[in-house]
């Protein structure tokens, strides 16, 4: 008799932003507006769905169309 194992993946959105300078892309949720400063995130600190990504990815790049954005798809 075979035993049928089901795995199941954990499936996540978040925003990156591409320095500049060094050319990586660091996960954030906002910048400081009063300072300019980056706000990143820990390691899985914020699990965005699909929709919650666009939409702030629609917000930074609005506020910030001189930087560059992307939405990452994490799959545990």
């Amino acid at each position: 008799m075979l035993d049928t194992v089901t795995n199941y993946l954990m499936v996540y959105h978040e925003v990156q932003f591409l320095t500049p300078v060094q050319g990586e892309w660091i996960t954030l949720k906002e910048f400081d507006d009063s300072t300019g400063a980056l706000l990143p995130l820990s390691d899985s600190a914020e699990q965005l769905s699909l929709e919650e990504a666009e939409t702030r990815l629609m917000e930074l790049s609005k506020k910030y169309p001189f930087l560059t954005f992307r939405i990452n798809k994490v799959i545990l």
